[in-house]
């Protein structure tokens, strides 16, 4: 039996290895399980700050209250609609060829058939509340939609966290893909919030424009079609890429960009 050879201690001094529990000098890549302990409370935190968003939402439009609640309900209806015209595209590019889903015209579709719904709910609201302000209506339904978009965000967000805490193939894949790429994953959640608050603030101004004038119909699409060019084209980049690159700001500055034109004309 061999015994085992124990440096003499200013050897142990010079090689820093004196003190077990002195970790200068050692500093390793981030592992798979410090991913996962940065990213499952990154995602808890993005969850509850998603609906507080909804909450101030709702507080910013009170003070524009229409004369029925129900206006708030007819654009939760335009946002359900949207969302099943987001599925119906992503079921025919599955069942099609998966190339559509990086096709302009595909989205360009989308944009309009989405656009068209909400020309239609604006017109609906005036002719039920035709007494109401126009103002006040084109943020009850704008809201409405927008809060579909921020269940939909935090369920999505509540599952990926879920997938992430269990093992299994696709939370190591994900796992995987962030270490690759070197993702920051606080650059990650922060950008996942900024895209809602875009939303949000491109669904109130839309809704605005439109109720305010039809012809506004070209405008909503266009800005909605360079909303989606800008993830088609972060799609081309690598996931470390897309954090870093402009094109990442882009939801957020069309949004800010149409309440702020809706906000001029109103």
């Amino acid at each position: 039996m061999s015994t085992p050879i124990t440096p003499p201690p200013a050897a142990a001094d010079s090689c820093g290895c004196g003190d077990p529990h002195d970790h200068t000098g050692h500093d390793h890549a981030p592992t798979g399980a410090d991913v996962v302990r940065t990213l499952v409370p990154a995602l808890s935190v993005v969850s509850l700050v998603l609906p507080a968003i909804g909450v101030l939402l709702m507080v910013g439009v009170l003070a524009a209250q229409p004369s029925s609640p129900l206006v708030l309900l007819l654009g939760i209806s335009l946002g359900g609609l949207q969302l099943v015209v987001l599925v119906a595209t992503s079921l025919f590019v599955a069942r099609t060829r998966t190339q559509l889903a990086v096709n302009p015209g595909l989205l360009a579709v989308r944009s309009i058939v989405d656009e068209v719904l909400r020309l239609a709910a604006v017109w609906a609201a005036t002719l039920l509340w035709p007494g109401d302000r126009l103002g006040a209506l084109a943020l009850w339904v704008g809201a409405g939609t927008a809060l579909v978009w921020i269940a939909l965000t935090t369920v999505q967000t509540l599952r990926t966290r879920r997938l992430i805490a269990r093992p299994g193939e696709w939370s190591k894949n994900a796992i995987a893909t962030l270490l690759n790429e070197g993702v920051s994953v606080r650059r990650s959640m922060t950008m996942r919030v900024l895209d809602v608050v875009g939303t949000v603030a491109f669904q109130l101004g839309a809704t605005i424009l439109l109720i305010l004038s039809p012809a506004m119909l070209v405008a909503t699409v266009v800005l909605s079609i360079g909303t989606g060019l800008s993830t088609l084209v972060l799609q081309r980049h690598s996931p470390a890429e897309r954090i870093s690159s402009p094109w990442a700001y882009a939801p957020l500055g069309i949004g800010l960009l149409t309440l702020t034109m809706s906000l001029l004309v109103l």
